[in-house]
């Protein structure tokens, strides 16, 4: 059994870690690696595993893929600098498949092809090219077929892909042909001789067999929700298991673990909520990352029966009262209905800062097609422990309510969002859950734009965080990577055509309307949004004598992965907000320097 493993506690590096069955578990990968494709930036499918238990992985410091034998031994399979990236690795006989990107003049954008690589002589094959964006290379079970993902700019990959199949003779690579255009659709899984993928031509992401081109039969008649946005490669919630098939299913802000046998959906009780990719384990096992209500990620196997076994758990750090469990509350928003999860404070020791209702802590998820997760989360439990409720908003254009909500924020990115978050903190006013007086909102990326907005273009909160967050959308569109250069066509529109929108929905243009406390919490070296955007806001807010602090973390990319920074960004969030809501910390958090105050 193996797995990956990211370790803020060792800077953030990610490790593959075997144990087999009733033995010790072990690193697969050595001590001064980092196991972390940069394909597209966000990583995934940056290691497999061959038939024979030899481990490929992809290296993060010059991105080339290493082979780690069953004996141990380590040798390099692809040698170059890191302008040259792979992912979305997949094993096929002696060849490996693989997304490959490729850097060159700064002024031209990365190319992208799917790649086989002989794992003998480490020749380099081209499957597939000319296509803007790959993933998915999956091969048949007859090894004579492999079928993939592309797509086109200003496409994204939960807009509309194509699912196409090439020919396949031992490295010899025969024409291909397109068997699904026009719909989103991604994780192409053969089940025997059948190619099952999930799209959304009924309005849903559910499970599709592939009868031919353009003809496919839907293999459930539900309104649920059984993809994610391919923001990573190797993502998995469609697995065989025997004759059926294991899948994830979202309902209601939680995701359900069901199995799919002749068009029935049968949810099987598991007690977990929030899954990460499933993967087949063998003998009708799969193996997944997945949390409760209560416990953080484990590693637990399941077999067709459900059972469940942890391969590895972590102690719970908090239990009975002092958990907070997710309520998914559904709210009006407009003349929309907007969803979210809610979390009361629960502290055997704390209870509200001065008052019968607590404060808020408004949380805008990132993506933003992401979705808010019910599973257990220490950054959410952090704030509930200390007298904080929160309410972790599935603005419209999240993932889980079926395609037409997740095309809500078309055109209207920093408004929807936007009014869904207020929306969500007013319902909870006015439901006497909180206290109106005190409500902050928090996000990061495109969770820190719909924060920026908010502060900017509306009165309703009291403060804000900002953790990498978009203040101008014209140096986005401008200055940031392959993957996301196009993005704002859909939910913006075309630039610079359209600019005038840019600047109308960009806070940076109008700082004459900030005076909202603020936060800002910065990574160094982030390619997906600039430090120079945060230093400009930051600038306006120093200019505008507004109450702010600033940290830049060194090292650290999009999203924080270093354990210190970890600490020290949530504390420091805390400190921030108890400061401006005149509220005494608890503990001895590190102190902070808060400008204008």
């Amino acid at each position: 059994m193996l797995w990956w493993e990211g370790r803020p506690r060792e800077r953030g590096r990610g490790v593959i870690v075997s144990m087999p069955s009733g033995g010790e578990r072990t690193d697969v990968t050595p001590v001064d690696s980092n196991v972390r494709s940069r394909v597209h930036e966000y990583d995934g499918g940056s290691w497999t595993v061959f038939d024979d238990g030899t481990v490929a992985y992809v290296e993060n410091i010059d991105q080339n893929i290493r082979l780690v034998a069953p004996d141990s031994s380590i040798r390099d399979l692809t040698v170059g600098d890191d302008s040259t990236r792979f992912g979305d690795l997949t094993p096929h006989g002696s060849y490996l498949l693989a997304v490959r990107e490729v850097h060159g003049n700064d002024h031209v954008e990365p190319v992208n092809d799917i790649v086989a690589i002989d794992i003998t002589s480490g020749e380099v094959s081209v499957v597939a090219s000319g296509s803007d964006f790959y993933s998915s290379p999956r091969p048949s079970p007859d090894a004579g077929q492999i079928a993939y993902i592309c797509w086109e700019h200003p496409d994204m990959p939960w807009d509309t892909t194509e699912l196409r199949l090439v020919r396949w003779d031992d490295g010899a690579v025969g024409p291909d042909t397109s068997l699904l255009a026009g719909w989103s659709t991604q994780q192409p899984t053969w089940v025997g001789d059948d190619l099952v993928v999930i799209t959304d031509p009924t309005g849903w992401w559910i499970p599709h067999r592939v009868d031919g081109p353009g003809c496919t039969t839907p293999l459930v008649d539900h309104n649920i929700e059984f993809g994610v946005p391919p923001w990573v490669f190797g993502s998995h919630t469609l697995v065989p298991m025997g004759d059926c098939l294991l899948a994830v299913a979202h309902v209601e802000g939680r995701e359900r673990l069901v199995r799919i046998d002749d068009g029935q959906v049968e949810d099987l009780g598991c007690s977990r909520v929030a899954f990460d990719s499933i993967s087949a384990a063998g003998d009708n096992r799969v193996i997944v990352a997945a949390s409760s209500p209560t416990r953080p990620p484990e590693v637990v196997v399941l077999g067709p029966g459900g059972f469940e076994e942890i391969v590895v758990g972590v102690e719970a750090p908090l239990s009975g009262d002092d958990v907070s469990i997710a309520e998914h509350i559904s709210f009006p928003s407009g003349e929309r209905t907007a969803h979210a999860l809610f979390y009361r404070p629960a502290s055997s020791t704390v209870s509200a800062p001065d008052g019968d209702v607590p404060p808020l802590v408004v949380l805008g998820h990132g993506g933003p097609t992401g979705a808010a997760s019910a599973g257990f989360a220490v950054a959410i439990q952090f704030w509930t422990q200390r007298g904080f409720a929160v309410v972790d908003v599935n603005y419209g254009g999240s993932t889980g309510y079926g395609t037409a909500y997740r095309h809500l924020l078309d055109g209207r990115w920093g408004i929807v969002d936007v009014e869904d978050c207020i929306a969500a903190a007013q319902h909870l006013a006015q439901s006497g859950l909180i206290d109106a007086s005190r409500m902050a909102i928090k996000g990061g990326s495109a969770g820190g734009y719909t924060t920026l907005c908010a502060l900017t273009f509306h009165d309703t909160f009291a403060a804000g965080v900002s953790r990498y967050g978009i203040g101008d959308l014209e140096a986005l569109a401008r200055d940031t990577h392959k993957f996301e250069s196009r993005y704002l066509d859909r939910m913006i529109g075309p630039y610079p055509e359209r600019r005038d929108l840019y600047r109308e929905r960009s806070p940076i243009n109008f700082t004459e309307l900030l005076d909202t406390p603020m936060l800002v919490l910065q990574g160094s070296i982030d390619p997906i949004v600039p430090p120079n955007q945060a230093e400009a806001m930051v600038a306006a807010l120093a200019e505008r004598q507004v109450p702010y602090a600033y940290l830049l973390f060194e090292g650290e990319s999009h999203g924080f992965r270093q354990g210190e920074n970890i600490t020290r960004a949530i504390e420091a969030e805390y400190v921030f907000l108890c400061r401006v809501f005149g509220v005494e910390p608890s503990g001895q958090p590190e102190a902070l320097e808060i400008h204008n105050l």
